[in-house]
């Protein structure tokens, strides 16, 4: 093994326990260990759930955005994963994460349009280096051919939504999205690009700032979400 790994040495390392590895992302180890969103899911906020159709919150409170779909659950070694892409200056796992997002909505078939990340406040911004969502929504733009706009920014620098609770994070979002290049997705189909679905507060704010700027419908993608979020 020694001998061909010197003819033929390791191209990359697994990005979880960097672990030589010939092509791709992930050792067959690691890999096996991310939880994928199998079975039933909403058909509307896309989490895991036990029966088929639309889970009890969406049924009592909707959502601005048609659907969204998620490759992951939120838990374990992918919630470590995202943490070190949004936190810790990893930008390297965006086209990890995209490649699985982007299978995603290819399964979805959705009419879409144009593609929107979700946007930073300039303060935010200038902290972090980047906008996690932004390196996410320019990989799905190659790789579905689908053109990125940055159609909305964001007007108002609000507390992070971590540790609020759903009705706290309804409140904190609101007004703080604008639309710039309005002629870009005008009667168009938009998809939303995300990190993670949690209440969809945010997400449902940005959609519902899109429509009434004449967006058509909008739909996400988010890396991952969860039964409990």
């Amino acid at each position: 093994m020694i001998f061909l790994d010197l003819l033929f040495p390791p191209k990359t390392t697994c990005i979880i326990c960097k672990t030589a590895i010939k092509t791709g992302y992930l050792c067959d180890k690691c890999k096996s260990t991310l939880k994928f969103i199998e079975g039933n899911r909403c058909n509307i906020c896309g989490k895991p759930i036990d029966y088929e159709g639309t889970c009890l919150d969406c049924l009592e409170h909707g959502h601005e955005f048609k659907q969204n779909i998620s490759p992951f659950e939120y838990d374990g070694v992918l919630k470590d994963l995202i943490g070190r892409f949004k936190y810790f200056k990893e930008r390297e796992l965006a086209p990890f994460f995209a490649d699985y997002m982007a299978n995603a909505v290819k399964k979805m078939d959705w009419p879409i349009d144009v593609i929107v990340p979700v946007p930073l406040h300039k303060i935010r911004l200038d902290e972090r280096g980047y906008n996690q969502s932004e390196l996410l929504a320019r990989e799905l733009s190659y790789r579905l051919n689908i053109f990125m706009s940055k159609a909305l920014r964001r007007v108002r620098n609000t507390t992070t939504q971590t540790a609020l609770h759903k009705e706290e994070r309804i409140e904190n979002v609101k007004g703080a999205f604008k639309v710039t290049y309005k002629d870009t997705i005008v009667g168009k189909n938009v998809l939303l690009v995300d990190d993670v679905l949690t209440t969809g507060a945010t997400l449902n704010e940005c959609a519902k700032v899109l429509k009434e700027n004449g967006v058509k419908d909008v739909y996400v993608v988010t890396i991952a979400t969860g039964k409990n979020m």
